[in-house]
C-alpha cells in the first residue's frame, strides 16, 4: 500500500567553493533509495588553474558507500588536461567531467540487495568527499554533510473488519451458547440428538410425571437462567426474540402412547412456566412432542463400553415396532441390560429440551459502512473510504480505519490522533498501527 516515506531534507550551506541547490530529496523506500542531488562548484573560488573531484558518499554506521565521482573543471584547467590527453601526458577521463560552468542532477537508485548496509543502521547520512586538483598538486578538503536521515519501515496499516452491534442477544450468547440468531434455525425432526448440540438446556421431570417441579434435579438454575435470558432480549431495542424452540421428551419406558402424552405435555408446561414469568406470546413458540427419545438413547448406548452395546444397538436398529422393542430390550440377558439402562441412561431421557432460543436485531449500518471503507483503503480508494468513515467519528469501531485512511490521504497528524485514540480504546489492531508509526 504505502511503500515508502520520501524525506524532504533542508540544505547546510557549504562553503569552500562548493555549490548546491536550496533543498535536497532523499526517498527511501522498502527495497531502494532514490537519491537526487544537485552538484556544482564555484570556478572563482577554486580557482582557474583546480579541478574539483567530487564523490557522493552515504555513511551507514561504521559503513560507508562511496557512489561513483565527477570532476568539475575550471577554465585553464580543461584547456591543460585537453591539451595533456592530446599529447598522451595526461591519462583518460575515468568519471564523468564537466565545465565549472556547468551544474548537475546527481541521481542514483541504490538496491537493498546490493546495499544492504543502508537498512542496518538506525541513520543514513549523506556527504560530499572533495579533492582539489592542479597539475601538480592534490589537496584533500573536508567532506561536507549534506543530509542525515534514518531509513523508516514503510507503513503497513492493519485493519480488519469490525463486528456488527447485535444488541443485548448478541451479547448475551457470547456467555449462552442455547442463544442463535435466527439465520441457524432448523426445525426440529428425531434425527437430531439434542444432547450433542451446543448449548442444549433440560429441565427434567421425575418419572411418568409432566409436571415441572423447580427442585427436582436442580432444574430451578436452567429455569432462571431461561427466564432471564428471555426478559432481557424481551426489553432489549437493538434485538428480538424470533423463535423459543422446545422439545418435550419421554424415556422409552412404558408404553408408547403414553409416553407421547408425556412429551407433549412436558413441552407444555415448559411453555406455560416460561410465559408465567415473561410476558411472551403464543406466536414465538416452537414447542415440539418429541416423543420416546429413542435417538437419543442409541446415541448413548454407542458410547457405552459393556459387552451387550452391541446387542442393543441391533434390536434398536431392526426392530420397527417401539413397544415391541422395549420389551425385546427388557428381555435380552435375564434383564441385566436394562437395569444397566435404567440406572445410568434412561434418567436423562425423562426431560424436556429446551433447545434454542432464536434471535434477529436491527440491521448495523454503521458496521457496514466501516467494512466497506476497510475495503476501500485496501484498494487504495481513500477519498471514498473517508467519506464512508466520516459518518462515523464517533463510533470507537471506526477510529483505527479512519486514521489510517486520514495518515495515508496525507493528514498524518489527525491520522495519527485517531489510531492512538483506537489503541487507548483497546483496539489491537490500532495497537499495532501505532507502534509501527512510533518505533
Amino acid at each position: 500500500m504505502n511503500k515508502g516515506l520520501n524525506l524532504i531534507i533542508s540544505i547546510v550551506f557549504l562553503l569552500a567553493g562548493f555549490a548546491l541547490s536550496q533543498a535536497q530529496s532523499l526517498q527511501f523506500w522498502q527495497d531502494s533509495l532514490q537519491l537526487s542531488l544537485p552538484l556544482g562548484i564555484d570556478q572563482k573560488a577554486v580557482g582557474s588553474d583546480y579541478a574539483v573531484e567530487l564523490t557522493p558518499a552515504l555513511v551507514a554506521g561504521t559503513d560507508t558507500l562511496r557512489l561513483d565521482p565527477v570532476v568539475f573543471r575550471c577554465k585553464r584547467n580543461m584547456k591543460y588536461t585537453d591539451r595533456g590527453r592530446l599529447f598522451g601526458t595526461v591519462e583518460q577521463a575515468y568519471c564523468p567531467e564537466y565545465s565549472a560552468a556547468e551544474s548537475i542532477v546527481y541521481t542514483r537508485t541504490l538496491d537493498r540487495k546490493t546495499d544492504s548496509l543502508l537498512w542496518k543502521a538506525p541513520e543514513v547520512t549523506l556527504i560530499v568527499e572533495r579533492q582539489k586538483q592542479g597539475c601538480c598538486d592534490i589537496v584533500e578538503m573536508p567532506a561536507l554533510t549534506v543530509a542525515s536521515s534514518r531509513y523508516v519501515v514503510p507503513f503497513s496499516p492493519v485493519i480488519s473488519s469490525v463486528e456488527d452491534f447485535t444488541g443485548r442477544a448478541g451479547a448475551l450468547q457470547r456467555d449462552n451458547p442455547v442463544l442463535q440468531h435466527i439465520s441457524k434455525y432448523r426445525p426440529y425432526d428425531d434425527t437430531r440428538i439434542l444432547s450433542k448440540e451446543e448449548g442444549a438446556l433440560y429441565v427434567h421431570f421425575s418419572l411418568d410425571n409432566s409436571v415441572l417441579d423447580p427442585s427436582f434435579r436442580g432444574n430451578i438454575e436452567t429455569l432462571d437462567k431461561i427466564v432471564d435470558i428471555t426478559r432481557q432480549i424481551m426489553a432489549d431495542t437493538a434485538s428480538s426474540v424470533q423463535i423459543i424452540q422446545i422439545v418435550g421428551l419421554a424415556s422409552i419406558e412404558g408404553a408408547v402412547k403414553r409416553n407421547n402424552a408425556l412429551a407433549g405435555n412436558r413441552a407444555k408446561a415448559l411453555k406455560e412456566y416460561i410465559q408465567q414469568h415473561v410476558a411472551t406470546p403464543d406466536s414465538l413458540y416452537e414447542a415440539v412432542n418429541g416423543g420416546e427419545a429413542w435417538s437419543e438413547m442409541r446415541s448413548q448406548i454407542s458410547e457405552l463400553d459393556v459387552p451387550f452395546r452391541d446387542a442393543l444397538l441391533e434390536i434398536i436398529d431392526t426392530e420397527k415396532d417401539a413397544d415391541r422393542r422395549e420389551r425385546r430390550i427388557k428381555s435380552l440377558q435375564g434383564g441385566k441390560p436394562y437395569a444397566y439402562l435404567r440406572e445410568h441412561v434412561l434418567g436423562n431421557q425423562r426431560n424436556s429440551g429446551y433447545v434454542r432460543i432464536y434471535y434477529d436485531y436491527v440491521p448495523d449500518q454503521a458496521a457496514a459502512d466501516i467494512n466497506l471503507a476497510s475495503e476501500l483503503i485496501k484498494q487504495e480508494k481513500l477519498g471514498e473510504a473517508l467519506e464512508l468513515l466520516d459518518k462515523h467519528r464517533s463510533d470507537p469501531r471506526c477510529w483505527n480505519a479512519l486514521g489510517v485512511a486520514l495518515y495515508l490521504s496525507g493528514d498524518q497528524q489527525q491520522g495519527l490522533e485517531y489510531i492512538e485514540k483506537a489503541a487507548k480504546d483497546g483496539n489491537p489492531q490500532a495497537i499495532e498501527n501505532f507502534e509501527q508509526l512510533n518505533y
